[in-house]
């Protein structure tokens, strides 16, 4: 394969990761996304739970976005996209793979917040 096709064939795998992950807004039917209605009425182990799993489901999502960015930073760094190798566009990608790695470690840390609420320690 030429540089070209590795080119686009990175990009389709980066922006195939982003097509499944949830969005932010979030289709709140699958349970992915916890909402401000689900934390206020919690009072069970089960209700607690509930909200664990869906904060591991978004942690889990934001390091799929975080691995994305990282996969276009490289291609970036190593001017592997024609006529888009700017440090800028590599900067981005940086900046936003450690903000996602940092909103994944957040969710992570709010699911086990509510295991301990529920009294369970395991997923």
């Amino acid at each position: 394969m030429n540089a070209r096709s590795n080119l686009f064939a990175a990009l389709f795998a980066a922006t195939s990761l982003l097509a499944f992950a949830p969005s932010q807004a979030g289709d709140k039917s699958d349970g992915s996304t916890v909402t401000a209605a689900q934390i206020e009425a919690a009072r069970t182990p089960a209700d607690h739970e509930a909200i664990a799993r869906a904060y591991d489901a978004e942690a889990a999502a934001l390091e799929r976005k975080a691995e994305a960015h990282e996969a276009m930073a490289k291609i970036y760094l190593g001017g592997g996209a024609p006529k888009a190798h700017s440090p800028s566009m590599t900067s981005h990608c940086e900046r936003l793979v450690t903000q996602y790695r940092g909103a994944a470690k957040e969710a992570r840390a709010l699911a086990v917040e509510h295991r301990a609420a529920a009294g369970t320690t395991g997923k």
